[in-house]
């Protein structure tokens, strides 16, 4: 080999530090480029050969330039980024519903329960007194009308985590679109060779960052270079290949549901931004407005319960149900908001004066026999009292007409809560939170507020049971009240805001742990890249010694 194989064995070496202090400059002018992964030159001995007895050196050969990443923990950092994410989002929902259901300015549902009773203890100490009536049906009329608000606000709440689902979807194609697009742009220039495309890598890699923000995404490199990137057993991007997302309002989610366009089938989410905003939607709000439907319903019941086997001041000269049912049909299947029991129910005729002409005792039967009531037979027996005229509107509700502008009619000892479930002679109206209201008689005329049981004036028994009854325990709440169903899911409300923020700052925790891991192996060090500038140097001296040396005794044998 001699001289000149030494001269070219140098010159490798000079091409190496050459290029070693490109990659070093490269990475010190990147030191704060976001999402920068550090290069590294790969290097290795070149071919050795034989010569007789002896295997020589032929210097080095550069084998590449790679990133210097941790595939594994980047995977993890990713997983970790989407748990972080999914637990923000549920954070933000959970503060947003304690924001909705504060009570701090004495306006919500738990001042507004107390008023209503206390309207009702006043009326107790004075029941002939007009005001206090008319003040009851007020804040009956106030509690109902905030239950409404309140629910509505939650809709609200809920429809724009459910509308953020179609922007979600949009961001998502854009990601898995640049993903593929990178893909075939890498595989393309690393051609299978032993370098990085850094650059693409880098974009790339942020993508999928971006993207595990959204769903906890696997994702697979190929031999190419290009990765797979798979969501719930789904691939999203395959090569240069991709599947778009869509969003549509599914009927039995009552909600927006993501899925891809190319299967038609729902997208397998189980983490990131958008199964946080699922859960937000179905599991925190979703799951108050069904509180607020319940307790409104068990409001609804229960008072109407009470009030409907009563009497105001005056009787009816006519009645309208407000609730509606199938007539013909058995009660149980009727559709009335709760269905009623075996059992009885009195109508009484009385004259100008409320005397009682005549008492009445209506049937209602459901044991679940061919005979059992309908709307129809029951409203047939009404109409069958002498005096008083029922029929059923084409819309389904109950018509009681008196016959006599002298005389009226009330109701009383309902056993099977008939006429709470048909809404006669009721405080509310409505079935749930959606449209709980006080009923359209009463706000027209307060004298009809049920106040006693025996008769009109007799006594104030009704009025009495109606005394706390929002605290009163009830067996359709297995045995709590109203205002401690509603009381309690705040209670439940603030544990989980708690619960969510100690999770979140968890996870934001291990997050960053994982993250300066993962920094500490892709990030530019200055004092690292420094030292290897300085053995490049060192290196290009060397090389550049051994050259100027070889050449010199190149120069002596010529001369000889």
């Amino acid at each position: 080999m001699g001289l000149l194989g030494t001269i070219q064995q140098a010159k490798s070496g000079l091409d190496v530090a050459q290029l070693g202090l490109q990659v070093v400059g490269n990475n010190v002018a990147n030191t704060n480029t976001p999402g920068y992964i550090r290069q590294q030159l790969e290097q290795a001995a070149s071919v050795s050969t034989r010569e007789g007895n002896l295997i020589k050196g032929h210097g080095v050969l550069p084998t590449g330039i790679v990133q210097i990443v941790d595939k594994a923990l980047a995977e993890r950092m990713m997983n970790a980024k989407t748990a972080v994410v999914g637990a923000e989002t549920l954070e933000k929902a959970f503060n947003q519903l304690e924001n909705l259901s504060s009570d701090l300015d004495n306006t919500g549902l738990s001042q507004q329960f107390t008023q209503f009773n206390n309207s009702v203890h006043e009326l107790s100490a004075q029941p002939g007194d007009a005001s206090l009536r008319e003040f009851v049906v007020l804040q009956g009329e106030t509690l109902a009308s905030n239950i409404r608000q309140t629910r509505q606000n939650a809709i609200d709440q809920q429809g724009s985590w459910d509308g953020e689902m179609k922007q979600m979807a949009s961001e998502i194609n854009s990601l898995t679109e640049r993903i593929a697009k990178l893909n075939l742009e890498i595989a393309t220039i690393e051609g299978g060779g032993d370098s990085d495309a850094t650059g693409l890598r880098d974009q790339r890699y942020l993508d999928l960052e971006s993207l595990s923000e959204y769903v906890q995404i696997n994702y697979q490199e190929q031999e190419s270079g290009a990765i797979n990137v798979f969501v719930g057993g789904d691939y999203l991007v395959s090569n240069s290949n991709h599947r778009d997302v869509y969003s549509e309002y599914n009927q039995e989610l009552g909600g927006q549901e993501v899925r891809i366009v190319e299967t038609d089938s729902p997208l397998q989410v189980t983490g990131g931004k958008l199964s946080a905003s699922m859960q937000a939607r179905d599991g925190v709000f979703g799951d108050y407005v069904d509180r607020l439907d319940t307790m409104a319903a068990a409001l609804i019941r229960s008072v109407n319960e009470v009030h409907s086997q009563g009497q105001g001041r005056q009787a009816f000269q006519a009645v309208t149900s407000s609730s509606k049912g199938e007539a013909g049909v058995p009660l149980n299947v009727a559709g009335l908001p709760f269905i009623p029991d075996n059992g009885t129910f009195d109508m009484n005729v009385v004259d100008d004066q409320g005397n009682v002409v005549s008492t009445h005792q209506i049937k209602v039967r459901r044991l679940g026999q061919v005979t059992d009531s309908t709307i129809n037979s029951i409203v047939s027996d009404i109409d069958a009292i002498e005096g008083i005229s029922a029929s059923v509107s084409r819309d389904g509700n109950i018509e009681i007409l008196s016959d006599s502008p002298t005389a009226g009619f009330t109701f009383g000892d309902d056993t099977s809560g008939f006429l709470a479930a048909a809404g006669i002679n009721t405080f509310f109206s409505g079935r749930n939170a959606v449209d709980i209201d006080v009923n359209q008689a009463l706000k027209e005329d307060s004298d009809l507020l049920a106040i006693s049981q025996g008769g009109i004036g007799e006594d104030t028994d009704v009025l009495t049971n109606l005394l706390d009854l929002v605290d009163k325990p009830l067996d359709d709440l297995e045995g709590r009240s109203v205002r401690g169903l509603y009381e309690g899911t705040l209670s439940i409300l603030g544990q989980r805001v708690g619960l969510q923020a100690s999770e979140a700052e968890g996870l934001r925790n291990y997050y960053s742990s994982l993250q300066s891991q993962h920094l500490a192996i892709t990030g530019v060090n200055i004092d690292e890249e420094s030292i290897k500038m300085i053995a490049y140097q060192r290196a290009f001296q060397a090389s550049s010694r051994v050259i100027s040396t070889a050449a010199e005794m190149l120069d002596i044998l010529v001369n000889l």
